[in-house]
């Protein structure tokens, strides 16, 4: 049962853990979260406010539901309030960097702020996408393994992206096995000077996006790609925006997974979970809008020049919060949760 006392003790707590996570004595917690995490003019309001519960025949029937319904989260199942709080989050964030010296990046600041809330797989940028039911298909007809290159279609923030799924042939990644995994994998029943091409072509575009994204022979195996799993084998996946000409799925009907890319110009990491395993996908801020066309930095570059230059990949980048992002998928390395953690 919900009552005043566990809210203002939540509160309490609440208080405690941001002016840790903010390098700050305790003291400065209790008005940072009254007045720029719910919006109170000092703690003794906020803890007013929330005495009304006692009063109230619901929670949202108080005078102050809308500043302090995150306060639920985590008390009630309530998908609306996480909703609601993924947009509101980079404003509570806003509010503390004009209140206080912050001297961590935003993307720490706002994982700490979900921290706050309780939502562990949130401040670590895990989308959880499990139930959705990945459909494989065989990118070539040719080949004596079918199943040794598959691809499938997801939605991503209504973008239709193609995932690549190649067999990997050995239990150890490393350059030499992946060349060794190509070759076996491209073996053909019947020769199509056609596919032939086209599956040449695909051999040189998975080793230049592995080069690119994956660091397959650093000595450290944290930064090794994790293999992915599609009917008990192991693949290498790498994904992408499909052009604009070749989406066909309609987003409105099809299962969307949606993930709150942050107004930063800082890299986000997002790890993707799905029915197979984790993938890893990236936003990499390139400038906004307003400032018209740049030209790339060489390390972005160099992702357009390989994963995206796929002929089935969008050759231009995708717009949010107006600005322009690239936004490649990779296999998924522990080394990713080095990069979420705070």
């Amino acid at each position: 049962m919900i009552t005043s006392d566990l809210l203002i003790l939540k509160l309490k707590l609440q208080s405690k853990l941001l002016a840790k996570s903010l390098n700050l004595p305790e003291k400065f917690g209790d008005d940072l979260l009254a007045t720029a995490i719910y919006l109170h003019l000092n703690f003794n309001d906020l803890c007013e406010s929330v005495s009304e519960f006692e009063y109230a025949l619901n929670f949202g029937a108080l005078s102050e539901f809308q500043k302090l319904k995150y306060l639920l989260i985590c008390e009630v199942e309530d998908k609306k309030l996480i909703e609601d709080l993924h947009i509101e989050i980079e404003n509570m964030a806003l509010r503390l960097e004009a209140k206080t010296v912050i001297n961590i990046s935003k993307l720490d600041l706002i994982s700490n702020l979900y921290k706050l809330f309780g939502l562990e797989n949130e401040s670590k940028y895990i989308v959880d996408a499990e139930h959705i039911e990945l459909r494989w298909q065989p990118c070539f007809d040719s080949l004596k393994d079918p199943q040794s290159v598959l691809c499938c279609d997801v939605i991503i923030n209504d973008l239709q992206v193609l995932l690549i799924a190649t067999k990997f042939q050995f239990n150890d990644c490393s350059l030499d096995n992946l060349e060794k995994s190509i070759t076996q994998n491209s073996v053909q029943l019947k020769r199509s000077n056609i596919e032939t091409q086209d599956i040449n072509s695909y051999a040189e575009w998975l080793k230049d996006s592995a080069d690119c994204l994956s660091d397959i022979e650093s000595p450290n195996l944290d930064e090794h790609p994790e293999f992915y799993t599609i009917d008990n084998q192991n693949y290498l996946v790498y994904g992408f925006i499909l052009a604009p000409h070749k989406q066909t799925l309609n987003s409105k009907k099809s299962c969307n997974i949606k993930i709150h890319v942050k107004n930063t110009h800082e890299k986000q990491v997002f790890i993707l979970r799905l029915e197979g395993g984790q993938l890893t996908l990236e936003y990499i801020f390139l400038h906004k809008t307003e400032d018209g066309e740049k030209p790339y930095l060489p390390k972005n570059q160099y992702i357009q020049d390989t994963v995206l230059s796929h002929p089935n990949a969008c050759s231009f980048p995708v717009v949010f919060n107006n600005a322009y992002y690239l936004m490649p998928i990779r296999p998924f390395a522990h080394v990713d949760w080095l990069v979420n953690a705070s």
